[in-house]
């Protein structure tokens, strides 16, 4: 390591900061209005960066520091990092390079790495870090040696553990040589000019905030065992075994029925850990299990030691617990009872649907049948497509490329632009279809499909297919055209078919077919050659066998479809892969895509992509291919009917890309008006018969479908965010709303809206803050552009009505497994609204399409059990989750091997499709869906008992800056209103009760004094409190912190769970909920809120210092309705049939000077992360999901409650038992199922039902359904 060292700042040094450790005189300068100094932060000597905007606080580094650095030495960057509260998620870590255009190589303070030139090639871990904690991370990018390594790129280490990797393997062609391209701007000692610390090369991102130690750059790439030697060359022995202990020393595994394998050593062997058991009769240090008779306790002791060659009597050494239930092999250590008779909610009829973009060339080369690439010659990249378009986002034209996809004699083409086909269709846009092309006598070219840039040949041929070929052509004399099929190497593979060219513009194939039959398997081209002079255009070939050819089993409108449409041709095995999904929806065309980035002309205008394809506008999508729309609204719409799926389109409303184009103005003025009126004509094309008067719909009638599309739901907008969103929104929402109701009253229509590009951020929590009505403030003034001009315009909120609340909010997230897994409850915490009866008050109720989700872990079988886990919260919280779509459906695979954004769903090629399991699970999901949700109860062992699992828990009054005078704490039972407990804080103080840390009382005035402190302080009543209702009476006397009170709670340590009401937290008033002691719902590096739910900041709320507050927690109430107890007698088991005593609650709310709060009514159940699952049942079976996502199998006992609606149970029978699950190597093998090769897949049998019951052995990383009769 030391001779591939090229500087070491281990910034101890407070006279000279920068000061280069390593020897070769790299001295860094600190730079900046407030420059870093040195301090010592958490016990370690260390930069401190004050943050801020870009340029406050940073390091410079000096030219030439990346000398020899190439890709046969690859680099590394290691430092230890310790988190302020930062301002933005692209805070940089390190930036170095020399602008923002790149190329650069940077780290963000959430280790996202990026090695950019022309293009990012990155590695992302995908996950938030705590404040205030040291945390070691190395980047490490190795270079492919010339291309010999079969794969290279960057990897992120954490704590010395690998936490992404964004390696390429070396048949990803493009990619693997854009790895080798970047090492090369190396090789010019500019392009590595501005080499920063703590600073990013954007000047829109905020400067690091927090503290940096032992930064250090290597000319090389480091291994595990190196990073580990790295972290721990400055750590005391103590310093590296107790956070091995805390940190990578874990058993997930609390019940314990097999033998396991115990961990021997951590850290790259670095540490060896040695077992004791207290019982070795029944489970020993060895992990082996003995004779058990019944469940028992069992504790074990891990002694944690360095690696030494000789081990000495003072040797450093940490321990740690812990505690199994062992248990006999013949009981289930869980057990899920399933009341068939006690429905909690609807399920959404909607709920499982797919989203198609075209972000993997899933259109043209893709679903769309169309084989010839580039066949009307139209192809182009815009000139300007960039920052530089602008704050009116104006295009400076097209850039023609239009023989591109097209070899041969291209010498003997003349390209024209003039008397081509818009002139026949009476087409004035110069963008229209202008361009074609004629061909000198003699001339032979071909198309090879739609091929990648190495121009591999991509047109499949299949022996015995037919294909049909078309072609509009002129000759001013008489010409003739040979057309055959050839493979890769230039044989014959057809018939020569022969066309005489005659006369001005004519479609040749279309009355008298041109078919060709393949005489063999190959990936192949169409050769076209000329005797004589003829001019070209839309040169087109469709294989016969595309969807709805013939009839299709499960679809009456395919072949309706088929015979109406002449274009709707679609790859039959793609659209047998979506429907085989049981879509209940189909959101198009994006995704990015529907809004379009940086300029105007880039925008999906669906009217470009109906009529005749002669007439359509082609386009240059957001992802960097071209569009032909071959593939437009109204395929979109037929595929749509064919999936028995209700159409989902998502338009723009006025605002780009604004993760890419932040800098243009939102539309306004004219041309705000023209999308506005995108959307009115839209909603004419889908569903108005007025063919005499409306053109849309007699446009819809001459394409081929007379009946109106099922459009009922449309969205405003793709991952919009801001007052420049909202000043759009309000203005398209009015408009459209009113032109429903005047032109369609009686017509259900359901405006979507967008609260950001990911669901945890400032601009989704701002966003739902908007649609709930509290955007604060009467208006705001907002630029707009008319697309030539930029003017700025006084707007007001709300104009229409006093909130959104009545639409459905589109929330994205592609997050880490870890994440997915511990948030399947996410939607427990977003608002409800009921009538007085209880019944659900639709228009007020947080409604959500969760539009983009996925793991972002690669298409893995533990992604995809992720997801799963994910699903269940979808449907135990349907009444809020309307709609729910994955990631991307599509991905291609280039001939050259690569593509383009990963996760997706379905795989394939010019040639074949292949499923992945996350495509499965969706599957598995979709088609074993009933209507309703069931009531269930799940009980584990714990300490050797058998538990049920309720919220319940303690209780605690908490404190941070703020001295609160406590004056009494009630907790009242729900079903009877007994007083539980009771403490009047003017007498003594309850023994139970514990101090957290940090926590001082005083006796008060009328109570007891809880003094502030930096540190949480607080009191903390231990208890099973569950179905309850917490009254604390209390002031603040003193300070600016918040009123917590906080129910639920399971201790005071590090692990604990909690769910706490919080008053006035930097003047919002929320839920927290605490999870083995990680707080909040943080969504991966995106969080920038503590709080649960969707109004997180939604609710203004100042504490009042001196007043009285009275703070009311029901933890766990079932009702019949709100503030109405059950009726147990009349419910058996305590619940509801359907509706709000179905579930129990978490309701929250306060009074201060007689006024009362707004009530928070939260569904509250106890978190299930052992396994999770959802039970759905219809008129006539019951569907039971269970996700195991641990690394060990689980036996679960399902036991069946209640009774049919004949009054009868189900006594014996058999189940279907679906299982996706497999070896323990492939579960995190990224893309594990490849074409030819799905090893990942579902299997079915049959298992028995006796007594009502039944018992299943989840494999370990598993998704199961179990369907039994109802």
């Amino acid at each position: 390591m030391i001779e591939s060292l090229i500087a070491q700042y281990r910034f101890d040094d407070e006279k000279n900061p920068g000061a280069d450790a390593g020897g070769r005189g790299f001295t860094a300068k600190a730079c900046g209005s407030r420059p870093p100094h040195i301090g010592i932060v958490a016990g370690r000597r260390a930069a401190v960066f004050s943050g801020g905007e870009n340029g406050t606080s940073y390091f410079e580094l000096p030219n030439g520091i990346f000398d020899g650095v190439n890709d046969e030495t690859g680099i590394t960057v290691t430092a230890w990092v310790n988190f302020a509260q930062g301002t933005n998620v692209w805070e940089r870590v390190f930036d170095f390079g020399k602008g923002d255009r790149g190329p650069y190589l940077f780290l963000t303070r959430n280790f996202r790495g990026v090695c950019f030139k022309d293009g990012d090639l990155f590695a992302d871990p995908v996950f938030t870090y705590p404040l205030g904690e040291w945390v070691h991370v190395a980047m490490s990018v190795s270079g492919t040696k010339n291309g010999t390594l079969g794969n290279a790129g960057p990897c992120i280490y954490v704590n010395g553990e690998a936490a992404a990797n964004g390696q390429i393997s070396q048949t990803a062609s493009g990619t693997y040589k854009r790895l080798r391209e970047w090492f090369a701007t190396f090789a010019d000692p500019e392009n590595y000019s501005c080499n920063y610390i703590g600073r990013s090369q954007f000047a829109a991102d905020g400067d690091f905030s927090g503290a940096i130690a032992d930064f250090c750059i290597f000319k090389g790439v480091l291994g595990a065992d190196e990073i580990v030697d790295m972290m721990c060359e400055t750590l005391t022995d103590e310093q590296i075994l107790v956070p091995a202990a805390e940190r990578y020393l874990a058993i997930r595994q609390q019940v314990i029925t097999e033998d396991i394998e115990l961990p021997a050593s951590l850290l790259c062997g670095r540490v060896r850990v040695e077992w004791e058991s207290d019982r070795p009769e029944l489970f020993d240090g060895n992990g082996k299990v003995g004779q058990v008779k019944e469940p028992a306790v069992v504790t074990l002791t891990a002694k944690l030691r360095l690696q030494k060659e000789i081990s000495l009597p003072s040797d450093a050494c940490v321990k740690k617990q812990f505690t199994f239930t062992v248990m006999p092999r013949e009981i289930a250590p869980y057990t899920l009872t399933i009341h068939k008779d006690k429905p909690v909610l609807d399920i959404s009829k909607t709920l499982y649907g797919l989203f198609y973009e075209d972000i993997n060339n899933a259109a043209d080369g893709g679903i769309y049948a169309e084989m010839v690439r580039n066949r009307s010659f139209e192809a182009f990249y815009f000139d300007t497509y960039d920052f530089h378009s602008g704050e009116n986002g104006r295009s400076t034209g097209r850039n023609h490329t239009p023989l591109v996809g097209w070899y041969g004699d291209l010498d003997k083409l003349a390209v024209k632009n003039k008397g081509g086909l818009a002139g026949v269709f009476g087409q004035a846009d110069p963008d229209g279809n202008v361009t074609y092309v004629e061909a000198a006598d003699g001339a032979v070219i071909s198309n090879r499909g739609f091929s990648d840039t190495s121009g591999n040949f991509a047109m499949h041929f299949v022996k015995g297919e037919r294909y049909h070929f078309t072609v509009w052509a002129k000759a001013d004399h008489d010409a003739l055209l040979s057309v055959r099929l050839l493979d890769a190497g230039g044989n014959a593979v057809s018939e020569t078919k022969k066309i005489t060219i005659s006369g001005g513009w004519r479609k040749y194939g279309e009355k008298q077919a041109v078919v060709f039959t393949a005489q063999k398997d190959c990936l192949g081209q169409l050769e076209l050659s000329f005797a004589g002079c003829a001019s070209i255009d839309m040169v087109s070939m469709f294989p016969e066998h595309v969807w709805g050819f013939g009839e299709e089993e499960g679809s009456a409108s395919a072949h309706k479809n088929y015979l109406g449409n002449p274009n709707y041709r679609l790859r039959r095995d793609l659209v047998m892969a979506m429907k085989e999904l049981h879509p209940a929806f189909l959101r198009f065309p994006g995704g990015c895509i529907s809004e379009g980035s940086y300029i105007w002309d880039n925008v999906y205008d669906w009217k470009d992509s109906v009529d005749i394809v002669e007439k359509r506008k082609e386009n240059f999508n957001v992802w960097g291919y071209m569009m032909t729309l071959g593939l437009g609204y109204m395929e979109y719409f037929q595929l749509a009917e064919d999936l028995d799926a209700v159409p989902l389109p998502v338009m723009a409303c006025g605002v780009l890309c604004q993760a890419r184009s932040d800098y243009a103005n939102p539309a306004g003025g004219k041309l705000q008006e023209k999308y506005i009126a995108n959307f009115t004509d839209l909603i004419d094309f889908a569903i108005s018969t007025d063919f005499d008067k409306n053109q849309w719909a007699a446009l819809r009638r001459a394409m081929g479908h007379e009946a109106p599309f099922a459009l009922h739901y449309l969205g405003v907008g793709n991952e919009n965010w801001g007052e420049e969103f909202y000043a759009s929104f309000e203005e398209f929402y009015g408009k459209i709303t009113a032109y429903m109701k005047k032109h369609y009253p009686d017509w259900e229509l359901h405006i979507i809206s967008t609260v950001g590009a990911q669901a945890d951020d400032g601009a989704y929590e701002n966003g739902w803050r908007y649609l709930s009505g509290n955007h604060s403030g009467r208006g705001a003034k907002v630029r707009f552009t008319d697309g030539e001009r930029s003017f700025d315009k006084q707007v007001g909120w709300y104009q229409y009505q006093k909130d959104f609340m009545e639409t459905i909010a589109d929330e994205h997230y592609y997050r880490s497994n870890e994440y997915l897994l511990e948030n399947a409850d996410r939607y427990n915490y977003y608002a409800r609204a009921y009538r007085e009866d209880g019944s659900v008050e639709d228009e007020k109720i947080s409604k959500v399409f969760v539009g983009e989700y996925a793991s972002s872990d690669k298409n893995t079988l533990a992604g995809a059990v992720a997801e799963a886990a994910v699903m269940t919260g979808f449907e135990r919280n349907s009444d809020v989750v309307r709609l729910a779509a994955t990631a991307p459906l599509f991905n291609k695979v280039l001939t050259d091997g690569t593509y383009r954004w990963t996760p997706d769903a379905i795989w394939f090629d010019d040639e074949t499709v292949w499923r992945t399991p996350n495509y499965y699970v969706q599957k598995m999901f979709a088609e074993h869906l009933g209507d309703k949700l069931l009531h269930t109860e799940f009980s584990e062992y714990r300490d050797a008992r058998r538990v049920s699992l309720l919220p319940c828990g303690g209780i605690e009054l908490v404190t941070g800056e703020a001295d609160l005078l406590l004056k009494k704490l009630t907790v009242t039972a729900n079903p009877d209103g007994r007083v539980l407990f009771g403490q009047d804080f003017r007498q003594e103080l309850d023994r139970r009760f514990m101090l957290y840390p940090h926590t001082w009382l005083e006796p008060g005035n009328g109570g007891l004094l809880l003094k502030g402190s930096r540190e949480s302080a607080g009191l903390y009543l231990p208890g099973d409190f569950t179905n309850c209702t917490v009254t604390a009476v209390l002031t603040r006397v003193s300070g600016n912190g918040a009123l917590t009170l906080g129910v639920g709670v399971s201790g005071i340590g590090k692990g604990r769970n909690a769910v706490q009401y919080v008053i006035g937290d930097a003047g919002k008033t929320s839920v927290r909920v605490v999870k083995d002691g990680v707080e909040g719902y943080a969504l991966g590096d995106f969080s920038c809120g503590r709080a649960a739910g969707n109004l997180r900041a939604a609710l203004d709320e100042e504490v009042v210092t001196g007043e009285e507050y009275t703070v009311t927690v029901n933890y766990g109430g079932v009702f019949e309705a709100p503030g109405k107890r059950m009726d147990t007698a009349e419910s058996g088991c305590g619940y509801a049939a359907q509706g709000y005593g179905a579930y129990r609650h978490l309701i929250c709310s306060h009074k201060v000077k007689g006024v009362e709060s707004r009530v928070l009514d939260y569904k509250l159940e106890a978190y299930n992360r052992a396994v999770f699952h959802s039970v759905t049942a219809d008129s006539e079976k019951v569907y039971t999901k269970l996700v195991n996502p641990d690394n060990y199998a689980k036996k679960v006992e399902i036991v069946f409650g209640g009774q049919d609606a004949a009054g009868g149970r189900l006594q014996s029978g058999t189940a279907k038992w679906i299982c996706l699950t497999g070896d323990e190597a492939l579960v995190h093998e990224p893309n594990v199922n490849k074409r030819g090769a799905e090893r990942i897949v579902p299997a079915e049998k049959d298992i028995p039902v006796m007594s009502s019951k039944l018992t299943v052995t989840l494999p370990a990383n598993s998704v199961s359904v179990v369907v039994t009769e109802k």
